[in-house]
């Protein structure tokens, strides 16, 4: 109720007491959205800060200001030096005026997100503090003071409807005459109502509540912890100036640093749930070492060439069948099982691993969290927030990495990072793949001195090669590799595409391995 018109009658009665006879000494602006006017006497001076900010609109009255060095600009310059003459609200608006020497208004137009200060010469608006709302400009103050006709013959026309009757009871004060039953009331019901509210809004006292942590500024008696109860509204816009400010920037800081940990959380949350039914899919599939076991037993059975085999399962006494790869020979379709149900196993470990990790940084941002929304004081919630790296830090690698067996394999993300990877982060040396004839991404294995490729990790790199290809759906992927050094990229060629010189193929299966 800060910008209700019973309020701003109020503070511009008392301000009325406090700067009649003073002479406007100063009028500046040290930030974009608030204005500092300063008046004196040889016996005093008072300071009317107004914070016009579209989220807050307030004013602060003291008998001191502590201006800055930098960054301060003088306004208004014509008036100073002018007498207040009288301090006034407008009847049933938004505003007051502080009239000077010269038939000069200040006004303050307190209209929430559009609060503006304008500077009145002979009932013309002439400048503007906010001078994107220029519409101000087309203001005519003695316009702005309205004459209502509050009789009970104006209540009976309008049926007692309050926005036609008196606009300028606001919301709240609507909302409230809507609680206490208004609108199934008689007209001489809502009459009588009316008046008692219009009499509390003119003798309460003021009150400042705690409403959702937030400070609220009130004439009516509600139902909230008490900040402040006073007759004098001067001391009312001071303290609600600091409460409001306290609170809306502390509020600020808090959303900024909630939101972020709030999707952390939630992102963790799905990993986790996601992860444990892998983790339970992985281990209640049918192990590759029993059906390695299977085919070991019958590599007699099995025709050389065979993409398909039916054969006696007994672990389960059941025929079952089983996929091969028709390039290799029924015990190297048994070895790679084996090798696949190794790899089982380490992705076992590793789910369990990444399970442990991750439910431990649940905790911790959940430990976080709670701790931002107990914090007071801004200081301490800026010093939760992680600090800002370079901008070099901050720039993703142009690759997705992976290890197998001590090597390092490297993956492009897109076509742009495929030139970057091969031709900037490759050595002449790392061995360099690519799914053949189709789009993808460049593969490089990182070369390790004195030592060959593992044919595993070759084949590990090349299946990832196949999956981030064009062939990714395909049974088996023709991967081309080759050293980096056989790489070159011609002048013109869009990104991604290069020249091979010299390749050796193999054929894999296509699959994403954990990284």
């Amino acid at each position: 109720m800060f910008h209700n018109y019973f309020f701003l009658k109020r503070l511009a009665r008392s301000l009325n007491v406090s700067l009649v006879g003073l002479e406007l000494l100063e009028c500046f602006s040290q930030n974009k959205d608030e204005l500092i006017c300063g008046f004196a006497s040889p016996s005093k001076t008072i300071y009317l800060r107004a914070n016009l900010s579209p989220q807050v609109g307030l004013i602060q009255i003291s008998d001191d200001f502590k201006r800055a060095k930098r960054n301060s600009v003088d306004l208004f310059t014509d008036q100073i030096g002018k007498k207040v003459l009288k301090v006034f609200p407008f009847r049933f608006e938004r505003s007051f005026f502080i009239e000077l020497e010269g038939q000069t208004e200040i006004i303050f137009k307190m209209h929430g997100s559009r609060s503006n200060i304008l500077i009145s010469d002979e009932d013309k608006v002439s400048k503007l503090f906010r001078k994107v709302l220029k519409a101000d400009l087309e203001l005519t103050p003695s316009e702005m003071d309205k004459h209502l006709n509050l009789s009970y013959e104006q209540f009976e026309k309008v049926e007692g409807n309050p926005l036609k009757y008196l606009p300028a009871l606001g919301k709240e004060v609507r909302k409230h005459l809507g609680d206490q039953g208004y609108p199934d009331l008689t007209i001489n019901d809502k009459w009588t109502l009316m008046q008692q509210v219009l009499k509390e809004l003119e003798t309460n006292p003021i009150t400042i509540y705690s409403i959702d942590d937030l400070p609220a500024l009130s004439l009516l008696s509600l139902d909230s912890p008490v900040i402040l109860s006073t007759s004098n509204p001067i001391e009312a816009a001071n303290e609600f100036h600091i409460q409001f400010t306290k609170n809306h920037y502390l509020a600020f800081e808090k959303n900024k640093v909630r939101k972020p940990l709030e999707d952390q959380i939630k992102k963790t949350e799905n990993y986790l749930e996601k992860t444990n039914q892998k983790l339970e899919d992985v281990k209640t599939q049918r192990g590759y070492d029993e059906i390695a076991n299977i085919l070991m037993a019958n590599l007699h059975q099995i025709s050389k060439g065979a993409t398909e085999v039916s054969l006696l399962d007994f672990y389960s006494n059941e025929t079952i069948k089983i996929k091969l790869n028709p390039l290799l020979s029924p015990q190297k379709n048994a070895e790679n099982l084996y090798r696949k149900s190794k790899n089982q196993q380490i992705e076992i470990n590793k789910l369990e691993e990444n399970l442990k990790n991750r439910a431990s940084k649940l905790k911790q941002l959940k430990k976080e969290l709670e701790s931002l929304e107990s914090s007071e004081s801004i200081k301490d919630i800026r010093a939760q927030q992680p600090q800002k790296k370079s901008s070099r830090q901050d720039k993703p690698l142009p690759y997705h990495e992976y290890n197998f067996g001590g090597y390092q394999v490297m993956v492009g993300r897109n076509s742009k990072a495929n030139d970057e990877l091969t031709l900037k982060v490759a050595n002449k040396d790392d061995l360099w793949l690519h799914a053949k004839d189709v789009p993808g991404s460049h593969v490089v294995i990182r070369h390790q001195a004195g030592k060959a490729i593992p044919k595993d990790v070759l084949e590990k790199a090349a299946e990832l090669a196949a999956w981030f290809s064009k062939r990714k759906t395909d049974t088996l992927c023709p991967v081309i590799y080759t050293p980096k050094k056989f790489i070159r990229k011609r002048k013109g060629d869009p990104a991604g595409a290069v020249v091979v010189e010299k390749e050796d193929v193999i054929l894999v299966e296509p699959k994403n391995h954990l990284n």
